[in-house]
């Protein structure tokens, strides 16, 4: 099999550069640079931004999967200034001392291979915090901040959480040295509600929800991210594709990305400048592992018309289908075989069984027995496949409990 000449000839799904695109507009990624201000996210913005010039020590963020709490945070962080150092957390099941040594690590005091090979690899909690404690201390001359950011905090064990209420603890000249934001789903605050929580959950000075966009800010996220990566005057969404982006994201922005990713790439294959309802649909599809029906660049043969049944999930190959009739012959063997064991078995067991009790009777003369016996009758060719239905389920025919 020869490989193909160019990546056209495989209906090439790359659509930056036909969409003019200097970069991807919906790919999966915290940069700050794409963060979109809607009614909630500004809320939410403006919240956090307020306790960390406030000086607030531990501020809590909570929002569903997807709703784009990183994101917000790092712009949040962003704004904040030159001299501030943070520290952004997304490993919910480390332990005490493997949390410390990376927020040494994103603050630029050590580097990955002194992490793993230098003193700090073996330290313990106690060195680590003394380690943590004297850069906090070092960065109150010089006005600085440092912000640590724990995401997935929802996963958070109690011990650790425990130490991350210890971190608040560091304090100089009546200042805490640190803010930390605890960035979770919104189980997060029932686990906060219990008792083993209670100290940390008094120390939450302030308490944000992010919730998801309205369909008319799906509308204006899309065109915003458009926009930010050159595509605002080359690619379009039509009103109805809209809508149906917001009820299958269900306002999430990291659903309504991914949606629009893949219907971008559904768009490029059928050369489409403005995406249609049609075209989400697809996407949608695809998305969810459905077999695609659209027409692929160079199989026009293999299309059919809208409304036309599909009946590509009744085909079957031809060994597959070889295989179901043999397992069908190979069972109405066995069915048979069972029927006609089963009736001489109850035939000699009525007729030939020598327990049976000797009855004196009469001799008259029979006639002579046929050689051959005659053809079954209609009635008795029922009765016999009535019998052997029962041995497809394990049953054996109504009667059974006659033959003792």
């Amino acid at each position: 099999m020869q490989p193909p000449e160019s990546l056209k000839t495989l209906g090439d799904p790359i659509y930056e550069s036909f969409y003019g695109l200097k970069e991807q507009p919906f790919a999966i990624s915290t940069d700050p640079k794409f963060l979109f201000l809607s009614a909630p996210h500004r809320r939410a913005y403006e919240e956090l931004l307020h306790g960390l010039l406030r000086d607030e020590t531990l501020l809590l963020l909570t929002g569903e999967t997807g709703s784009g709490k990183t994101t917000l945070c790092r712009g949040v962080i962003e704004a904040m200034g030159d001299r501030t150092f943070s520290s952004i957390l997304h490993q919910p099941y480390m332990t005490g001392p493997e949390m410390l040594r990376l927020i040494l690590r994103d603050f630029g005091l050590v580097s990955r291979e002194d992490l793993r090979r230098g003193v700090l690899a073996v330290a313990d909690v106690p060195q680590l915090m003394d380690v943590l404690e004297g850069f906090l201390r070092s960065l109150v001359p010089i006005e600085g901040r440092a912000i640590v950011v724990i995401d997935e905090a929802q996963s958070l064990s109690p011990t650790l959480l425990d130490e991350v209420r210890m971190l608040t603890a560091f304090e100089r000249d009546g200042k805490r040295l640190v803010q930390i934001v605890l960035c979770g789903q919104p189980m997060l605050l029932n686990t906060l509600k219990t008792e083993p929580m209670y100290a940390l959950n008094e120390r939450i000075t302030r308490r944000v929800v992010l919730t998801p966009l309205s369909p008319d800010e799906v509308d204006a996220y899309i065109n915003h991210r458009l926009t930010i990566a050159g595509g605002a005057n080359t690619v379009s969404f039509q009103p109805e594709a809209i809508r149906l982006v917001a009820e299958l994201s269900r306002g999430l922005p990291r659903r309504v990305n991914v949606l629009c990713d893949r219907t971008l790439q559904e768009g490029r294959i059928e050369s489409a400048m403005v995406i249609t309802q049609e075209l989400v649909k697809r996407a949608a599809k695809s998305l969810a592992g459905a077999p695609a029906t659209a027409a692929q660049p160079g199989d026009a043969e293999l299309s059919r018309e809208e409304g036309e049944p599909d009946l590509s999930l009744s085909i079957e190959s031809p060994t597959a289908g070889r295989g179901k009739r043999i397992a069908a012959v190979a069972a109405l063997t066995l069915a048979l075989a069972g029927a006609a064991g089963y009736g001489y078995y109850a035939w000699t067991a009525l007729n030939l069984d020598p327990g049976l009790p000797t009855i004196t009777s009469p001799v008259v003369d029979l006639p002579a027995a046929p050689t051959t016996l005659p053809p079954m009758t209609d009635t008795e060719l029922e009765a016999f496949y009535a019998a052997t239905r029962y041995l497809g389920s394990g049953e054996l025919p109504d009667n059974r409990h006659e033959f003792n």
